[in-house]
């Protein structure tokens, strides 16, 4: 009798060791096939196979967006990762070079399992690393689109709409905030001097030129709307002299690559802008970049700005 009790609670052990055994076995199996799992995602180059989970992102020209989705990728150029709207997001962060001549060596040392990058020239050497996608420089610059594109990239559609959600309700509280500061007719013109070039910037990916006038409706002057706004064109190559006839009585200044101007010329002393203290200095590692974290900094910068009155 003794025997025979101990016989089956040996049996009964055996069979919770077993079971324990295929469940743990299945759990592995689910896990390895989660971590194996592929899905197609359509690009330029046609359709690429990515991990539906990938855990080693190397992005080139595209840290922010992974960013904004808390997605760290291994390794990205450092001119992004010291991005001022960045900062204290980017540690551990690998510096793989500029874009151009990226290091193929440290990439292929970091192991990713998916590239993102904007460099399609590239893209025969980096495909051949780990599945690559292709993002254009061109393709990118409406905040929603981008997010959304991201989103499904990176299967991540449901963060990427509540993300958006506090993108607009930025967009709204900074619109009603900088209302208050400015006049109805007031007009406001992003002017730059670069190299030995003048440019006036409209509603595109330069300088701001998103967040002044597409996402704060800040009015620019008539020629400005009419002559890059309207035709759809992001800059216009003018000469010094004519600057004041695209001049708002508030004036954005980018001076960069070396670049100069009169500021005691009489033309320039002629600006409403000038003679009330309405120009304001753009910080070009802010106002650069283009993507929607960088927007969302460049709104608390310009209302900073507007709200000082400083130049």
């Amino acid at each position: 009798m003794h025997y025979r009790l101990r016989l089956q609670q040996l049996l009964l052990i055996y069979l919770l060791v077993i079971c324990l055994l295929a469940g743990c076995g299945s759990a592995t199996s689910s896990s390895n096939s989660r971590e194996g799992a592929t899905r197609i995602f359509s690009t330029v180059n046609g359709d690429i196979e990515i991990p539906a989970n990938p855990q080693r992102i190397v992005t080139q020209g595209l840290l922010p967006y992974l960013l904004a989705f808390d997605v760290k990728p291994v390794g990205a150029p450092s001119w992004e990762i010291e991005y001022p709207h960045l900062a204290g997001m980017t540690d551990g962060i690998e510096d793989i070079g500029v874009i151009e001549a990226s290091s193929l060596e440290k990439i292929l040392e970091l192991k990713p399992d998916l590239i993102i990058t904007v460099a399609g020239e590239m893209y025969d050497q980096l495909s051949k690393i780990a599945p690559t996608i292709v993002i254009p420089y061109d393709t990118i610059g409406d905040a929603h689109a981008d997010m959304r594109m991201f989103g499904e990239l990176l299967g991540k559609q449901e963060q990427a709409e509540q993300w958006l959600a506090k993108f607009d309700q930025k967009v709204a509280d900074s619109k009603e905030k900088i209302g208050k500061l400015i006049k109805p007719e007031d007009t406001f013109s992003i002017i730059s001097a670069f190299d030995k070039t003048h440019y006036i910037y409209g509603e595109g990916i330069y300088r701001g030129g998103l967040t002044i006038y597409k996402y704060l409706g800040l009015k620019p002057p008539t020629l400005v709307k009419e002559q890059l706004i309207d035709a759809d064109k992001e800059l216009l190559e003018v000469s010094f002299e004519v600057i004041p006839d695209y001049a708002g009585n508030h004036v954005f200044l980018d001076v960069s690559n070396g670049g100069s101007l009169n500021e005691t010329s009489q033309v320039w002393q002629s600006m409403e802008a000038v003679k009330n203290d309405q120009v304001y200095k753009l910080d070009v590692d802010i106002f650069w970049p283009y993507d929607p974290l960088a927007i969302m900094m460049q709104m608390d910068e310009l209302l900073l700005m507007l709200g000082s009155g400083r130049q």
